[in-house]
């Protein structure tokens, strides 16, 4: 690392932002607290005391803190102070929004009714928490609300999944007639009138068997029908997203994976590790991984709008029943995360966004938390097998994520992740202290072996001229991680929920390296800030071959390419020119057919174009992946068109993964 940074400033600001932000968060106070203790006399403390424990021996790092005198007074006494700090429930709040709700819906002000439900449903405490409003069912009455709004918007589906949680929540639905009139519109606007009809008929008998008021209901059933229908033929809704299907089947070898890619054996491995490889020749739209997340995080400004567990956009929140700092698409996930991780995360939520942590730190405790058992977390690190560079980093760094794992480790302890403990002191029993050594491994880790997660965001009409990418959290894929860097990347990546897929952008033959782009692409980027950026984010040199021959930018890129020698058994490769004389095979050639097939490509590439401009993307991907091929059997990168083509074809297939639109949640 050491040999190939020309810019150690550079490279400990890309270090620390993968840890913790320098202007927000008491993080940084608390390293400079302890800091302080190793100037001056002790200024060497941190080369001949911490460094002198092996890089990698984690555990030992970590224990080195709570008992050397040097640093240790500061380090606990600050973790002695670690306590809950969490959005709490509040009955008042939820009452007054709910009431707010209500009153809005009146005037026909759908949306804003939506979100006040929203935030009423999030605020309320789980039942017989409060009994001095709503006689402790304050969670039943928003949710109960929330469902006349969103029959009010025609959503059937989670106004009946609303009543149905409001039920469970203690709203007496015995003898309450109204509750099935209300199911009974859910299944309507469900078009599922067989439901819908039992409901009906549960309401009239619980109606004492008033005809008037079973017409009535009736007469509102057959109106929302017609208005769904309207709605509907108004707003067609897109397919739902699947996942692909992996190309040649899956691998028994790598989670995820097509059984068209593999692990490189011993080639370069002291350069560049094991690394994925074509198994066989790959064409262009070739789905090689579908990989579902080993753990994922939100960034907390989406906590309000998407699912905290799975990613999804959310239509209507379901809250955690202990805090309302996150959101939930479903019961189902609701109770999948507060059985697992979200129970120790619960309480120390705000605590942690207000440290001021990277969302590489979160990743971090959330592989320990969602494993459930400390003996669990113990093997996380070697079942992830991820390189932690541990040998070259520089000795303040360490020192601040070990830190950081100290304070992980300390709300793990309060969160009861080990159990009720004997001692409220923050010094690690030798079990915790494996597990904060998991804790500073995942720390380094990640920093090299994180993916960003995106959701497309449609701003306009056309989804996709006015398609965002937005980033919404940050994953760890065991076998994603393996996918080596190029400037010019092989795959095209996008998600659907936290699943990564991947697909192949230009052809690769067996044996090639199958590669991503971790940023820095050379069409966006000249060579020095690409070099710069990789050495100081990644710690490695890139010397793939947009940077060795130092491929222009995308304005100026050539739309005149090599072209490869036609004899069969040449790789030689001849400038642009109708007519010439391989130099490899010192034969004669001719291009005719080659300049016709470049015509081709181009005609395929032009027909892709307006396949996406009519919206219709699996025909565009199909045409822009049949030219790609075409062009590099005859023909060499760089040129334009087929780079702008690759452009295309990821745009393609980030639209087959997840899309996102406006959300009425809170």
């Amino acid at each position: 690392m050491a040999s190939i940074d020309s810019d150690p400033l550079y490279t400990s600001i890309c270090s620390d932002k993968t840890l913790h932000s320098q202007k927000e968060g008491f993080f940084n106070a608390f390293y400079w607290t302890v800091a302080e203790n190793f100037t001056g006399q002790n200024e060497h403390w941190l080369r001949d005391v911490f460094g002198k424990v092996q890089p990698g021996n984690d555990s030992a790092k970590l224990q080195l803190i709570y008992e050397d005198p040097t640093v240790c007074f500061e380090v606990l006494g600050t973790l002695e102070h670690v306590k809950p700090v969490f959005r709490a429930k509040d009955a008042k709040f939820s009452w007054q929004r709910r009431e707010q709700a209500t009153k809005v819906l009146n005037e026909g002000k759908m949306q804003q009714a939506m979100m006040l439900a929203s935030q009423a449903v999030m605020k309320a405490p789980a039942q017989g928490v409060d009994l001095h409003i709503d006689q402790g069912l304050t969670l039943a009455c928003a949710l109960w609300t929330r469902a006349e709004v969103l029959i009010r918007m025609l959503d059937g589906k989670h106004a009946l999944r609303d009543l149905q949680m409001a039920a469970k929540a203690g709203f007496p639905v015995k003898a309450n007639g109204e509750y099935y009139g209300k199911i009974a519109k859910c299944y309507a606007l469900m078009d599922d009138m067989k439901r819908a009809e039992v409901s009906a008929k549960l309401f009239h008998q619980l109606a004492g068997f008033d005809d008037y008021r079973l017409q009535r209901l009736r007469e509102d059933l057959d109106d929302l029908r017609t208005l769904k229908a309207e709605d509907t033929a108004m707003k067609p809704q897109d397919p739902k997203p699947m996942l692909p299907e992996l190309a040649g089947g899956a691998s028994q070898e790598l989670k995820g994976a097509s059984k068209k890619i593999t692990l490189s054996g011993t080639r370069d491995e002291s350069i560049k590790g094991r690394y994925i490889v074509a198994a066989e020749d790959l064409e262009p739209g070739e789905t090689v991984l579908v990989e579902p997340a080993y753990g994922a995080c939100l960034y907390p400004r989406f906590f309000g709008t998407n699912c905290n567990l799975c990613f999804t956009k959310l239509s209507a929140s379901v809250p955690c029943l202990d805090c309302c700092g996150v959101a939930f698409c479903s019961p189902e996930c609701r109770d999948l995360a507060c059985a697992g991780y979200h129970r120790f995360e619960c309480h120390f939520m705000d605590l942690m966004i207000g440290s001021g942590m990277s969302i590489l730190c979160h990743l971090a405790l959330r592989l320990v938390t969602q494993a459930g058992t400390p003996e669990k977390a113990i093997e996380i690190a070697n079942d992830l097998g991820l390189c932690a560079h541990a040998e070259h980093r520089n000795q303040e760094d360490y020192f601040r994520r070990t830190l950081m794992a100290a304070f992980l480790l300390r709300c793990l302890q309060k969160a009861e992740f080990f159990g009720r403990r004997k001692t409220e002191a923050a010094e690690p029993t030798p079990q915790e202290a494996k597990v904060g050594g998991v804790i500073l491994e995942l720390l380094q880790s990640l920093q090299f072996n994180a993916h960003e997660i995106y959701e497309l965001k449609i701003g306009g009409d056309h989804r996709i001229d006015s398609a965002k990418v937005q980033y919404i959290g940050v994953g760890v894929y065991k076998t994603g991680a393996m996918l080596n860097h190029d400037c010019h990347s092989g795959v095209s990546r996008s998600f659907l929920k936290t699943t990564m897929v991947l697909h192949t952008s230009r052809p690769l033959a067996k044996g090639d390296s199958v590669p991503e782009n971790y940023g820095m692409h050379f069409l966006r980027q000249p060579l020095p800030v690409r070099q710069k950026v990789l050495r100081s984010r990644y710690w490695f040199k890139c010397d793939c071959k947009a940077c060795f021959e130092d491929w222009p930018m995308l304005e100026k890129l050539t739309e005149k390419p090599k072209l490869r020698c036609p004899h069969p058994d040449c790789t030689g490769l001849l400038n642009y020119a109708p007519k010439g004389k391989c130099f490899k095979c010192n034969r004669s050639v001719n291009f005719e057919s080659a300049f016709k097939i470049l015509r081709q490509c181009e005609d395929l590439y032009d027909e892709g174009a307006k396949k996406m401009s009519q919206e219709r993307v699996e025909e565009a991907a199909q045409l822009l992946s049949k030219g790609i091929s075409m062009f590099y059997q005859v023909a060499v990168p760089p040129f334009k068109a087929t780079h702008l083509a690759e452009e295309s074809l990821r745009s393609c297939f980030a639209d087959f993964g997840l899309r996102s639109g406006s959300s009425a949640d809170a």
